[in-house]
Parts: C-alpha cells; sequence; structure tokens
C-alpha cells in the first residue's frame, strides 16, 4: 500500500506538493444528543484521508465500520472528507485532527467539548412534602450527571429564595458532576400549600430544568366552639356548635360536661336545656385526628336565681361575745346580699359575712340573709341567734284585780339558757311552785320565754297594798321585777258617784281623726280628772301602753273640775296646733261635742236631770268658741293671742261655775246618790245605754 500511494503521489509529484486543506475542523462545543460534523477538505488531493481521535485512527478512508455513529461524508472527488458524529454523546468528547496520508498533511487538532445538561433535578419527599405545624422546613434538592455541573436555584412565588446550601460531587468518569443544594426555612416562614421550586441550570440548559413540592403543613385540629343563645334564661334552649379546622381531616368528636362525657353525642351539634349548672360546669368538644386531639370548653352564661353555696348555721354565743354568720349565694348575674334581723328594716351587712360584736341579749333573734338577683329572682335563709346571759323579765309593773274575785299577777321571763329556778317573794313569803294558802304559781313555757303567773284567789284590800317580787336566776345571773296589784276600776270606798264626759274629735295634718275624751268623775269628796287620748286605730287610757295618757287627781268641786279640764284640753290641742303647722286652707273646726252621763254598774244607766247639764251649757259654749277660734287660725301666734284675748272671761266663768257647783254638788249629792261607775267601759258607747228623759228628777 506504501508503494500505491507513492506511485499515486509520484504520478503527480507536483500536485501532491501543492496539496493543501481548504477546511479544518475546529474546536466546537456541542450539547450532547445533538449531531456535529467536522470539516476537512483537501482540493486536488485524491490520496487516503484518516480522521484521528485522541491519536487513534477511526479507520481507513471513508470506512469507519467501528464507529457506526460515524460518517465520512463529502464529494470525495473534491477533496471533501467531513467527519459527521450523529447524536454526540459524552465519550465524543476529544480532540480530532484529519489527515492527508500520501501528502504527509495533517490539520489543527479541534477540540469537541461535549455538554451535558444535569437530569431533571428531584426534591426529596416531593411532590408534596408534609411537616408538623411550628417544625422548620429542611428542603433537598438534586440536579445529577450534569456536565459542567449544575447550579441550583429555589423560586417561590416568583423570587429567589437565599441562604441555601449548596455541593457538587464529581462522578467516576471524571467527567461529570452532581449537584445537590439544601433550604432551610423557619416556622414562621412557611404555609401550607406553599410551591417551592428548585431550578437546575448549566450551558448545556441555560434555560434550567425545574421542579417543585407543595408544603404541607400537618397540624391538630383547630376547633372553634360556640354557644348559641348567649347569655340565655335557665331553662332554655342553648346550641353548641364545634368547628374543626384539621390536617390531617378530623376524625372523631367527643363531648363532655364538666369532665362527664355526653355519650349520646357523637357529632359537630350538642343541643339541651340548659340549668345553673351549666354556668360552673364548661361544655367541652374533644376533635381528634391522626396527629392527635385538641380540648375546646366553654361556660354558659345561663341567667339563674339566687342558689344557697355556704348555708348560715343558727348560733348560741354567750353575753358579750363576737357572733359571726357566714352566708354564700350564687347567682348570675351578679346578686347583693343582705343581712337583716327579723322585723327589722335595718340593712346590717351587704356581705357574705354578718359579724355582730359584743352581743346583747336583744341581739337575740332570727336573722335573715337575703340574696337578689336583679330581674332573675330572689332567694333567703333564716338562722337564730341565741345569746346565753342572765334572764330578762318584762311584765306590767302594775296589773289589776278585782275586790273579792280571783286575781293573776304575770311575770314574763326570757332566758337563754332556760332559768333554772323562779320565785315569788311578798312580805315574809317566797313560793316557787305550787299552792300555799291563797297563793298558787304557775310556770308555762313558750316559744318566746317562760311565763309564772301567781294566782291569788279571794283579792282582800291587804292585796293591793303589798308588794310582789318575781325573780329568776340561770347559770349567768338573775334579774327582778317588782309587781303591785291594783283594784280595778278604781277606788271603791264611796257609794256616791258622779261622772261627766266630754268628748272632742279634731283633725290636723298629723292626728287626722283623732278624738280625745275627759271624764270628770266624783267618788265621795274626792274628785278625779282623767283624759283620754283616741286614734283612729287605738286607744289610750290609764292602764294602756299605747299613746299618751294625761291623767291627774284634783280635789277641788266638780265645776273647776269641769273647767280645768277644758283648759287642759286647750293647751293640748294648741300643741297638736304646734305640731302639725297651719295648713293652706286652715285648720278644720274642731266639733265638740258635750255630753253628761250618771252611770251606775247596772246595765241601766240613769242620767242626772237636765238642770244639770243646763247649769254648764255657757262653759261648754264658751270652750266651743274658744277651740273652733284658736283652730280656726291660720298660725299659732294668732292662736295664742285669740287665747289670750278670752283669757279673762274665761277666768271669771270658773269662778261663776264654782259658786253655782258647790249648790250643785249638794243638791245632788242628797238627791240623787249614784253607785259607783266604771268610766272605761262606756266610753265609747256614745250615749248611756237605757237612756230614758222621763225617768229623770224634777227636783234637781
Amino acid at each position: 500500500q506504501r508503494s500505491a500511494a507513492n506511485s499515486s503521489c509520484a504520478v503527480g509529484i507536483h500536485g501532491c506538493a501543492a496539496a493543501m486543506f481548504s477546511q479544518q475542523p475546529q474546536d466546537l462545543v456541542v450539547v450532547a444528543g445533538q449531531p456535529v460534523t467536522l470539516p476537512c477538505s483537501i482540493p486536488g488531493y485524491h490520496g487516503v484521508v484518516l480522521w484521528i481521535k485522541d491519536g487513534l485512527a477511526l479507520g481507513v478512508g471513508r470506512d469507519l465500520a467501528g464507529y457506526p455513529r460515524y460518517t465520512v461524508i463529502g464529494d470525495h472527488g473534491s477533496g471533501e472528507h467531513h467527519l459527521r458524529i450523529q447524536r454526540v454523546e459524552l465519550m465524543d468528547d476529544s480532540v480530532f485532527e484529519c489527515q492527508a496520508v500520501q501528502a504527509a498533511m495533517r490539520s489543527r487538532p479541534a477540540r469537541l467539548t461535549v455538554l451535558v445538561p444535569p437530569e431533571d433535578p428531584v426534591i426529596s419527599g416531593g411532590p408534596v412534602v408534609s411537616l408538623r405545624a411550628g417544625d422548620p422546613l429542611n428542603l433537598t434538592c438534586h440536579a445529577d450527571n450534569a456536565k459542567p455541573a449544575a447550579s441550583i436555584l429555589w423560586i417561590r412565588n416568583g423570587e429567589v429564595l437565599n441562604g441555601a446550601m449548596y455541593s457538587k460531587t464529581l462522578l467516576r468518569d471524571g467527567r461529570r458532576e452532581s449537584t445537590v443544594s439544601t433550604l432551610y426555612l423557619l416556622p414562621s416562614n412557611i404555609e401550607t400549600g406553599q410551591q417551592i421550586i428548585c431550578k437546575a441550570s448549566n450551558k448545556a440548559v441555560p434555560n434550567g430544568k425545574e421542579t417543585s413540592v407543595t408544603i404541607d403543613i400537618q397540624h391538630l385540629p383547630l376547633v372553634n366552639l360556640s354557644v348559641d343563645p348567649q347569655p340565655v334564661l335557665e331553662g332554655n334552649l342553648v346550641k353548641f356548635h364545634c368547628s374543626a379546622k384539621a390536617n390531617p381531616p378530623v376524625t372523631h368528636y367527643r363531648w363532655a360536661k364538666g369532665g362527664s362525657i355526653i355519650k349520646e353525642v357523637s357529632g359537630d351539634t350538642y343541643e339541651v336545656i340548659v340549668d345553673h349548672s351549666f354556668f360552673t360546669e364548661p361544655v367541652s368538644c374533644d376533635v381528634t385526628n391522626p396527629l392527635g386531639s385538641t380540648n375546646v370548653s366553654r361556660n354558659v352564661d345561663v341567667y339563674f336565681g339566687p342558689r344557697m353555696a355556704a348555708e348560715p348555721q343558727s348560733l348560741q354565743v354567750d353575753l358579750a361575745s363576737d357572733a359571726v354568720f357566714n352566708c354564700a349565694w350564687s347567682g348570675n348575674p351578679s346578686l347583693t346580699i343582705v343581712w337583716m334581723k327579723r322585723g327589722s328594716g335595718v340593712v346590717l351587712s351587704n356581705e357574705n359575712l354578718l359579724t355582730l360584736k359584743s352581743v346583747r341579749q336583744e341581739d337575740a333573734g332570727k336573722y335573715v340573709c337575703r340574696a337578689v338577683v336583679p330581674r332573675v329572682g330572689a332567694g333567703e335563709k333564716e338562722v337564730s341567734l341565741t345569746v346565753n346571759g342572765p334572764p330578762t323579765i318584762s311584765s306590767t309593773q302594775t296589773q289589776q284585780a278585782l275586790h273579792g274575785e280571783k286575781g293573776q299577777i304575770k311575770c314574763f321571763i326570757r332566758s337563754t339558757p332556760p332559768p333554772d329556778r323562779i320565785a315569788w317573794s311578798w312580805k315574809e313569803t317566797v313560793l316557787e311552785s305550787g299552792t300555799s294558802g291563797r297563793y298558787t304559781v304557775e310556770t308555762v313555757t313558750t316559744e318566746e320565754g317562760v311565763i309564772s303567773t301567781l294566782t291569788m284567789s279571794n283579792i282582800v284590800p291587804a292585796d293591793f297594798q303589798t308588794i310582789y317580787n318575781c325573780t329568776a336566776w340561770n347559770s349567768f345571773g338573775s334579774d327582778t321585777e317588782i309587781i303591785r296589784l291594783k283594784e280595778q276600776g278604781g277606788s271603791q270606798g264611796s257609794t256616791h258617784s258622779t261622772f261627766l264626759f266630754f268628748r272632742f274629735r279634731f283633725s290636723c295634718a298629723l292626728l287626722d281623726g283623732g278624738e280625745a275624751q275627759a271624764f270628770c268623775v266624783q267618788h265621795g269628796r274626792r274628785f278625779e280628772l282623767k283624759m283620754t287620748w283616741f286614734t283612729t286605730l287605738s286607744l289610750c287610757d290609764n292602764d294602756s301602753k299605747v299613746g299618751k295618757c294625761l291623767p291627774s287627781a284634783m280635789t277641788p268641786v266638780m265645776p273647776f273640775c269641769l273647767s280645768f279640764g277644758a283648759a287642759l284640753f286647750r293647751v293640748a290641742l294648741c300643741l297638736c296646733i304646734s305640731i302639725c303647722r297651719p295648713v293652706p286652707r286652715g285648720w278644720r273646726q274642731i266639733h265638740l261635742e258635750g255630753r253628761k252621763y250618771g252611770a251606775s254598774s247596772s246595765p241601766q244607766l240613769p242620767l242626772p236631770p237636765d238642770p244639770v247639764y243646763n247649769q254648764h251649757k255657757r262653759e261648754m259654749f264658751l270652750f266651743y268658741l274658744i277651740i273652733s277660734l284658736s283652730l280656726s287660725a291660720e298660725s299659732l301666734p294668732v292662736a295664742v293671742i285669740i287665747g289670750i284675748a278670752v283669757g279673762a272671761f274665761v277666768a271669771l266663768i270658773v269662778i261663776m261655775g264654782t259658786i253655782g257647783a258647790f249648790c250643785c254638788t249638794r243638791a245632788q249629792r242628797s238627791t240623787y246618790p249614784l253607785p259607783p261607775f266604771h268610766p272605761l267601759k262606756h266610753a265609747s258607747t256614745g250615749s248611756p245605754r237605757g237612756h230614758n228623759s222621763e225617768t229623770q228628777s224634777p227636783s234637781i
């Protein structure tokens, strides 16, 4: 062959000497997988052309049987010997030469650089990366088998995320590299549903290759428990709704009240009629998903009336010590607590605690702890305070009895602890129980206290002169009450009695409808003026504890007694004027009724004759005039002036009445004796029973 080549070149030696490359292969950069052509043209050369790859011939002439992807192309007669490589591979990354063997020519070395794009990037854990809420996010992206090594970018919402860590590794073929990039994100910088892109690029793929992952933040159920309606009145229907957001989804609902499971309900809604317990015992909804469970509870704003939380206890304390009551209520809305003593309107405390300092015996009794919830309801609890101390005796110091009849004296004793001993004593006698002569002692225990009664049979005058002593003892001390016995109905020593009665009805701002009465009674030679005040509902007499009684005893003759009584009434009514004050239309006129009564103990009550009455008509008329004028005045000074103006005339009438009364009284004593009379028994009748004007004696 060498000889043939030489002979060929020898044939045209000049032509060989003149042959040269019109095209030589150049350095090329090509992406793997693409075709490439390395040019080689030697015009006029008709010898053998070899392609050399990294110093090794690929074949002789156009025969490249060992490289199926390689082909020599071009017009051979024109000296074109181009090397065509189909689908360049990484192994084609070499230095190529074109040689004209007979001409002993070689082209310049041409570097064929093969670029390999990275494989599609892969994010570990993708395409959905799940993590628990509150955990940081670590993403790793691989871009392998690239030449040159790929660069990696992290992109979220069109923005490049910085701070990723980058590393690359050279593969065994010494040409390709793998790249790894790690991105770290804080929990506050990530949201569920976000997409994060990993983009890998090199010279082979300038636009890069992308892959993405979706962030899936998994969390326990997020629960909202609603109550409707609220606030609500006790006894009404309430609906609880448990709405939950969870990733992964909810798998189970569980309801409870006050820690007790409600087995009847399993869904997300619970309906119930509420009572006061829902105010203090919360309703809870427990929601579960594969990550765990979340429990949410709510109290219901239930309006309910007072309910006892701490019940107060009755107390028994010693005298002068402290008493403390504790009373606790619950209610909604906020309630008001009031401590009061039963029967009194005084508020003692508005707190749960009621403290009574240094208690006295009058502090004993019932105490009420009352709670009020506005517009909802009220409740109360009563307790007792018992004060240990010496007995307390409360009895009327003067008690009445009838001569010759059986009489009783009562002694009422309050004592805690109960009295150990009760004794009656008079003169030289002491009697605790049982009977001694005419005297008997009986003791009765009631809820209020102890009543000890001294009963005397056949009352004698000496009993009215005796002082009776009631004494009670217990472990804390004793108390004594002195009681006198009074003859009922006054003195009985005279068989003659004369009774004159005046009633005055009056009206003023404070005592409208009141009534006053004057009793002027003659008992033998003794005269007594009794004044009695009446109100609409009560009577005041010498033996009553209601009102103001103004008794007095006088010894003048009857007319002076009458006149003095009129004067006292005038003073009393003027005092009423000063208390009541004038009213715009003046005082209403006082109506005076003058009546004369003679009385006896018999049902038929005869009257003195008319002349006795007529004798005092002038005084009564004058008195009527004085009172009418005084009370018709618009002010107290005017009333006083009117009273002074007629004072002299009143004195004259008194003197005249006194002189006439001596005669009248002496005649009355001798001609018209009357049995004893008890005025209070008939004061309210208005007129004597059995009155008969025909029975009156015309001689008086």
